[in-house]
Parts: C-alpha cells; structure tokens; sequence
C-alpha cells in the first residue's frame, strides 16, 4: 500500500495586488469626490483587508498569478479515468487560445494531446498514445499555469464593495450598539459580544457562494 499523495502549491509569479476593487471604485460606492485623496490610504487598508478575507472564505485567489502545482503520487487518491484538478482556476487562454498550462510527469513534459483541461474549472484529464481516457500514475507531477481573472467579476467586485461600505460607515462606532433613545437623556442597548462588526454580511455570503471551492 503506497503512502497518500499530497499537493504543494507555490506562486511562481505574483500579482503586483490582489486588491479585488480600485481606490476610485470604493470612492465612487462612497461618494466620494474623486478628487480627494486624503482617505487613500484608509480606504486601501480596508480595500486589502476584505479582499484577502474574500479570497480565504473562497479558497481561492481571484485576481490571476502563476502557479505550480507539486503533486506526489496522485494514483493513491484517484480512480483510474478520474480529473485531477489544478489548486487555483479558471485556467487563461493565450493569445493562439491554447490554455496556460503544462504537465510534467516524473521529469517529462507531456505532449499536449494527452491530456485536456476544463479551463473554467481546473479540471485535467489524462489520455492514453491512443486517445482512450487514462490514469495520472506519475510519481512526481508538475502543473505549471495561470489561473485567476485579468478583470475581477463584476458580482466578486460588488461583494468586495458592499462589505467595504459597511466597514468604513461603522468605523467609530461600537458595533454591538444596537439602538439608543434621548428621552431623560439617553438609553442605549448592546448586543451581546457573539459576533463581530467586521464579520462577513449574509448578503455577500450570497454573492460569493457560486466562487467558493468545492473541492479538496
């Protein structure tokens, strides 16, 4: 019985940001004049902070870089026939509309025609010299490609941005607060300290269900 496989991921090139939405984009949801800039430096920190969030809730990296996939003994997790699928994804076309992708098994590169990629997915499947559906059986497997978008979803970048708006309106404000009167002066009422104001809103929940890994 051979040891489980495993998989290393590495960023061979990376993006110059992950930042999901612009400076001007967040200022425009905010109405702010464009012509301000003494805000940028606020609004990159939390431009930062809830892009990175988003790419951990979804597994995954929206904006494209290069990767390698290390994969070790792969025959140990997968039926013979079944995908292998890349660490990060959609696979680009380049200019010609061939993926961005090849494979080396146990120091070979492989031929192209033997194997073929779902780009939207990551999704590889490996073929035999005659064309028939066959195994990944290599030791030592090597997926060198891009994955990610040259522009971000539109609905990725409007969940970025509506969870930016909440946190820049409740920045100074207690966010267990939840109402307060003034009529012998004031009454104020908290929530108890269960969930944090910076947690991530149901309605961009939502919006990112469809982008979150599905698989292992």
């Amino acid at each position: 019985m051979w040891p489980r496989g495993y998989t290393i991921t590495r960023v061979i090139t990376p993006a110059t940001s992950l930042a999901l939405v612009t400076v001007d984009q967040a200022k425009t949801a905010l109405g702010i004049d464009p012509a301000d800039t003494s805000q940028d430096a606020a609004l990159q920190s939390i431009i930062d902070s809830v892009s990175s969030a988003i790419n951990n809730y979804c597994d995954r990296v929206f904006v494209r870089q290069t990767y390698r996939d290390q994969i070790r003994s792969v025959c140990t997790w997968l039926d013979w026939g079944e995908e292998l699928m890349t660490r990060q994804w959609p696979i680009p076309l380049d200019n010609t509309g061939v993926p961005v992708l090849t494979v080396t098994e146990d120091g070979t590169l492989v031929d192209p025609s033997l194997w073929e990629v779902n780009v939207e997915t990551g999704a590889l499947w490996r073929f035999d010299d005659a064309s028939n559906l066959s195994g990944w059986t290599a030791s030592l497997t090597l997926i060198d490609y891009d994955a990610g978008y040259d522009v971000v979803p539109s609905d990725v970048q409007g969940a970025a941005l509506e969870w930016l708006t909440g946190r820049w309106f409740a920045i100074g404000q207690d966010p267990a607060l939840r109402s307060e009167t003034i009529p012998d002066v004031i009454a104020s009422t908290w929530d108890k300290p269960t969930t944090s104001g910076s947690s991530l809103p149901a309605t961009v929940r939502d919006w990112l269900a469809p982008y979150r890994r599905s698989f292992v």
